[in-house]
């Protein structure tokens, strides 16, 4: 049998072949670069004057200097070290020092660059765009709502947790905590109680979830729009891109989308999103955006006290996790679908494949 770092490793090579968020959209102004860290991979983050993106492994190929540290100058990137520079594509264009460099030292100075996309407000990149056995790329789940523009779609504040990526989806996932992780928030008037749910698998390997919120018919302090009984279908595509649905009486609806970037093995970049109805009758905008910050803040400080740091992906027997209550349920298909999820892609080598080139 495996053990779980070996699960571990395979796990950070099966999501370099998912696209994944690295930042907001409107973070990145025109002409700005940035550093960031996708799969324990330190990335350089830059958008040009005309809008085309690069990501790019961080280090300059000369001395190493941080690209990150660079900037934009005449249409390319910079390095703020010795100036090389390079355009959009990755591909070096200037060497200060050398008055006439050669065709060959221009090209083993090319970037390795990595493909990336702007969509539903991030930025994504996809670390190992190698086609599948099938045929099949990486794409990223349709969402209707997040593009619909009678929709009122607004984009959260990236949040960092000190706790892994599965952590915080099984946190996601989880219908017991709300009366106490949320007790001032969204669990002011939750029932701690176990409510019916009807979890499926789905075609894509996925799951999803039937279940009305636990919120309690008669409270002491009524409950706001938001913290009131509703239904919610929560939706998870694999890895780790998860919807949640929420109907309410009156005919409004939510949804709200989580995407726990992992930076390493225990560190991961919350980044999520809310797409509210037409006419919705309830809290502007604003205030939603800035009560779902309190809520994930709450669901933050619950993964960073947690033991250990990152969820194992095959508890040993007698060991974590054997303690399973009936309300673990979503959580624990979750862990069994990631599970066949990885094992559909074990033919990986053992090594972190070499990402390729974004094509021009």
């Amino acid at each position: 049998m495996l053990l779980d770092e070996d699960h571990v490793l395979r796990a950070l090579r099966a999501l370099r072949a998912t696209w994944q968020p690295v930042a907001n959209a409107d973070a990145l102004a025109p002409c700005a670069v940035t550093g960031v860290t996708l799969l324990e991979t330190e990335l350089v983050l830059v958008r040009f004057a005309d809008g085309r993106l690069l990501a790019a492994d961080v280090a300059c190929p000369h001395k190493g200097a941080r690209l990150s540290a660079g900037c934009v100058h005449d249409g390319e990137l910079r390095c703020a070290y010795h100036g090389w520079r390079f355009d959009p594509d990755g591909a070096c264009q200037s060497i200060p020092s050398l008055v006439e460099p050669n065709a060959a030292k221009m090209a083993l100075s090319h970037l390795r660059t990595y493909a990336v996309q702007e969509r539903y407000g991030f930025i994504w990149v996809l670390l190992d765009s190698t086609p599948a056995a099938d045929g099949t790329v990486a794409t990223l789940p349709e969402v209707r709502e997040f593009e619909d523009p009678r929709w009122n779609y607004v984009v959260g504040p990236p949040m960092p947790f000190a706790a892994g990526w599965r952590r915080e989806v099984e946190n996601y996932l989880d219908m017991t905590h709300f009366a106490f992780a949320h007790s001032t928030t969204l669990g002011k008037a939750a029932d701690h109680r176990l409510p019916p749910m009807e979890i499926t698998e789905t075609a894509d390997g996925g799951f999803q979830m039937d279940a009305p919120f636990p919120a309690l018919a008669s409270p002491a302090e009524p409950p706001g729009k938001l913290q009131s009984a509703h239904h919610r279908k929560q939706r998870g595509y694999l890895p780790n891109f998860t919807t949640i649905r929420q109907s309410f009486a009156d005919g409004d609806e939510r949804v709200l989308l989580h995407v726990p970037s992992p930076r390493t093995r225990t560190s991961c970049t919350v980044f999520w999103s809310l797409a509210i109805s037409p006419n919705f009758d309830g809290p502007p905008p604003a205030t939603q955006l800035d009560f779902a910050v309190r809520v994930l803040d709450e669901d933050r400080l619950m993964c960073e006290n947690q033991i250990p740091a990152e969820v194992p992906i095959n508890p040993g027997r007698g060991g974590w996790g054997v303690l399973v209550m009936p309300g673990d349920t979503l959580a624990n298909t979750f862990q069994k679908q990631l599970r066949r999820w990885l094992t559909a892609r074990s033919s990986a080598t053992s090594a972190p494949p070499a990402p390729a080139e974004k094509s021009a």
